[in-house]
């Protein structure tokens, strides 16, 4: 049994489509090891989410709801009328399907914790941190919802998109961090309806929410595909290291990674004004039309060139394309790390400023590689996530 084909499992038991060969196969995985921790997590995050508004931290808490429903034989009458919540039935299945006694003991014989579900704790997950720091695993690949342990946040990820829902605090507005390690991305809905996908190695601070702000305001580090819910009272701005983005509501590409010379902003549709800061009289902002590019370099942060270009380059990548336009081969490598998460070492330099263009759907890294080793020649060796390469072997 893989990880991904119990997680399949799990959310087809929860959303109550489980077949009878699947309850039994998750019954028997539940029986090993520290499972049924993790399935015991995943039930109680999906009843906060789907039934109840208070947080569900204690052992006798979760006992006390398997005992009730254990007890209560009118549940499926008072909760499958019109107009009722139908949810809280599949918690029953826990006891009345599952083979009953038997997994109800499993399910309470050891003490709970209200850390957030992680089913591998891996520092190659996507996390969300909240403002009082707790932090949640997120997996792309998975649909579900977490609570956060005081219960004020709700994240649930459907179909790849995460959306974030807050308990109304008045006059507080948090802020959040996610953050998507190299290898991955990930969408998000914001609290306004506007939508961002973070490349790999990419991280967004955002608030909770955009209400009784006079703009709408994240900080970003990496590369992100925005799509900007229209507001002309409320502004959208973009933050990195050296360039702020201000934006009414329109399609547009951000690449700011640190250790990357050149950030730049492309424009899809809409209009936005790109400069070094959006504030004082020191700093001209550019005013961009569609299919333009603004970028800056480390050399002088205040200049940015504007030139037109051909916006389907640049934004490939949120369709999983990878794409070299006349790219040298220093900048490709970077790309190819975070593209893959794997760690490259150059240890033929001549190779640097060789220039490529290409384009990549799916293709694993070593076809990338030999593809352009083609067009330009050198050897490499690659042990795990290691790649090293060198100068071309004698013929």
């Amino acid at each position: 049994m893989t990880r991904l084909d119990i997680r399949r499992i799990i959310t087809r038991y929860i959303n109550q489509e489980a077949s009878q060969e699947e309850l039994a196969i998750l019954y028997e995985w539940v029986k090993k090891g520290n499972n049924k921790e993790v399935f015991k997590k995943l039930v109680q995050a999906d009843f906060l989410v789907n039934y109840e508004e208070k947080p569900w931290e204690t052992e006798a808490a979760f006992e006390n709801f398997l005992g009730s429903i254990k007890s209560k034989d009118d549940v499926k009458i008072r909760y499958m009328g019109k107009g009722t919540r139908p949810q809280l039935w599949k918690y029953a299945a826990i006891i009345t399907i599952m083979m009953g006694s038997s997994l109800y003991f499993l399910l309470t014989q050891t003490n709970s914790s209200s850390v957030p579900v992680d089913m591998d704790s891996d520092v190659n997950q996507i996390t969300l941190q909240l403002d009082n720091g707790e932090v949640l695993t997120i997996d792309p690949e998975t649909d579900g919802t977490v609570q956060s342990r005081n219960g004020s946040t709700m994240v649930s990820m459907v179909k790849g998109v995460l959306t974030q829902k807050e308990k109304k605090s008045i006059g507080k507005i948090t802020n959040n961090t996610i953050r998507v390690p190299y290898g991955k991305n990930l969408s998000i809905t914001l609290q306004d309806g506007s939508t961002v996908m973070l490349n790999s190695g990419s991280s967004m601070t955002y608030p909770s929410s955009f209400e009784g702000m006079e703009t709408r305001e994240i900080s970003l580090t990496g590369e992100a595909f925005f799509e900007i819910a229209k507001n002309s009272e409320q502004p959208f701005i973009v933050k990195t290291k050296r360039m702020h983005t201000r934006v009414y509501g329109t399609v547009f590409n951000v690449s700011a990674y640190e250790d990357d010379e050149i950030s730049e902003v492309v424009l899809v549709e809409g209009s936005v004004g790109v400069g070094r800061s959006l504030e004082g009289a020191d700093h001209a902002i550019q005013m961009l039309q569609p299919f333009q590019k603004a970028s800056n370099s480390l050399e002088n942060e205040d200049l940015f060139t504007v030139e037109d270009v051909d916006v389907s380059s640049y934004i490939s990548w949120t369709k999983g394309i990878l794409t070299f336009e006349n790219e040298a081969m220093e900048d490709i490598i970077k790309r190819l790390e975070r593209q893959y998460n794997v760690r490259i070492e150059n240890l033929y330099g001549e190779l640097e400023e060789r220039r490529f263009t290409g384009m990549f759907d799916e293709e694993d890294i070593e076809h990338v590689l030999r593809t352009i080793q083609a067009h330009t020649h050198f050897s490499y060796d690659k042990k795990d996530d290691l790649i090293i390469i060198k100068k071309p072997n004698k013929q």
